[in-house]
């Protein structure tokens, strides 16, 4: 009784242990759009970009502080502790010929005062002012890149992940047909009905195909480590993708829109360059209105008290109060050629921006013109790489047939069965070579984003 009592302790302890151990999370189901969504809110790429945004509005805030009134209070207090002398001529004290040394002041000073100064006009100030808040424009323009940009690399490898993910569920099928065979074979061999090797030879491709799928398994593994990467996701958190590809969910007439030539001015790449052109040119005017006078308002009120102890310094007769107003101007004559030489910087800034341009338009054209072209090739593809798929699949089952019926030797198995794991591979490839391409042309348009509804 007593052995009794304590296993049935310790099977308590143990079903504790057991209810509190971590349940095992399922994965996340997750479509293209829902990863994409999460990359564009984790990315640290992205983040980065909006920051820069943010910096960008408070760089105007920081210029635009120039043009309101700056007000500074300043205080002192002096202790003389050897007045300063100076000679005075003799003639003021009866001693023509002479000089007198004299101290003037009092061994304490103290001061205080507030001083307001106001910009009245500066052309550079109201231009700067401009080129600040269009380049707040050109970092939204770079952050919208970096979305367009980590959402292609994300549809790029979540496509690559279901290629893998097809190619192992065409592996385990064709593993569980050479099992079969093989079983079958195993059994017609122990009752004198096959020969060895044909055994062996199943045995052999049994192996070969486990060790792909094995291979496989681990490509997969790292492919859908690089999308969580890709997305900013813990490489810990298990997911599985819900969107698939086939020929049936793909259809794509040669008239389509995406397969028209869009305008590129309107791509944000070039929309960035233009920004670009745009400063340099802000840059221009704004060097040339340094040529232009500038004007400030100041004014400022003091008080100054004087003593020899603060008991004199502490009297209200001892202080004494001054203020006045004025009006700065300041007219640029000559500066060594300075705005000379920014002007001719800023205008080749111009000119290699519009080089840049001029290409950028030019490789959007090519990208466009590939993508179009590959999106083609492989729809004609994929029309025959399917009915090939179709076929060998068929030579295989009727090899199977055969070889069961005493028909046929296999060799002639094996060989239908990697005719028609290459068909399937090869078909595979146009349908992952197709989606790439329906991406680039997205991408090329900029219509990535819209695309998904993002």
């Amino acid at each position: 009784m007593k052995g009794l009592s304590q296993l049935v302790g310790l099977g308590a302890l143990l079903l504790t242990a057991l209810t509190q151990l971590p349940a095992q999370t399922a994965p996340t189901p997750m479509s293209l759009r829902e990863c994409a969504q999460y990359a564009l809110q984790y990315s640290p790429q992205i983040k980065r970009a909006d920051l820069e945004v943010q910096k960008g509005e408070h760089l105007i805030k920081e210029y635009l502080s120039v043009g309101y009134p700056q007000v500074n209070a300043s205080g002192q207090f002096i202790y003389n502790v050897e007045l300063p002398t100076q000679l005075l001529p003799g003639e003021f004290f009866g001693a023509p010929g002479e000089n007198v040394p004299v101290q003037f002041g009092t061994a304490l000073n103290s001061s205080a005062g507030i001083e307001v100064s106001q910009l009245v006009f500066s052309k550079t100030f109201f231009l700067g002012v401009s080129a600040t808040r269009k380049l707040t424009e050109l970092n939204q323009l770079v952050s919208l890149k970096s979305r367009e940009q980590v959402v292609y690399e994300v549809a790029r490898l979540y496509y690559q992940v279901q290629f893998a993910t097809k190619q192992k569920a065409i592996l385990q099928a064709n593993l569980d047909q050479v099992n079969r065979l093989f079983n079958l074979v195993k059994k017609q061999q122990e009752n004198g009905f096959a020969k060895k090797t044909d055994a062996d030879q199943l045995w052999v491709n049994k192996v070969n195909l486990e060790n792909q799928l094995q291979n496989l398994e681990l490509q997969l593994e790292q492919l859908q480590n690089v999308l969580k990467f890709q997305m900013a996701m813990p490489l810990d958190q298990a997911i599985t993708l819900t969107d698939t590809i086939d020929e049936r969910s793909y259809q794509a007439p040669l008239d389509m829109p995406i397969l028209k030539l869009p305008d590129f001015a309107r791509k944000t790449e070039v929309a960035i360059l233009d920004m670009q052109n745009t400063l340099n040119q802000l840059n221009i005017e704004r060097y040339r209105s340094g040529y232009w006078p500038s004007a400030f308002a100041f004014g400022n009120y003091n008080i100054q008290g004087q003593g020899n102890n603060f008991r004199e310094l502490g009297k209200g007769d001892q202080w004494f109060r001054s203020s006045m107003i004025g009006l700065s101007i300041k007219v640029p004559i000559f500066d060594g050629f300075m705005k000379k030489s920014q002007i001719a910087q800023a205008t080749i800034d111009i000119a290699q921006v519009n080089e840049d341009r001029r290409q950028a338009l030019l490789g959007l054209q090519l990208q466009h013109s590939n993508a179009r072209q590959q999106l083609q090739t492989q729809l004609n593809n994929l029309k025959s790489l399917t009915e090939n798929r179709r076929v060998a699949e068929e030579v295989y089952r009727v090899a199977q047939r055969r070889f069961a019926e005493g028909l046929a030797p296999i060799t002639e198995v094996l060989s239908a069965e990697t005719a028609m794991r290459q068909a399937q591979t090869n078909y595979l490839t146009a349908l992952i070579q197709l989606k790439w391409a329906e991406l680039d042309l997205q991408n090329t348009q900029g219509s990535m984003l819209s695309a998904l509804n993002l």
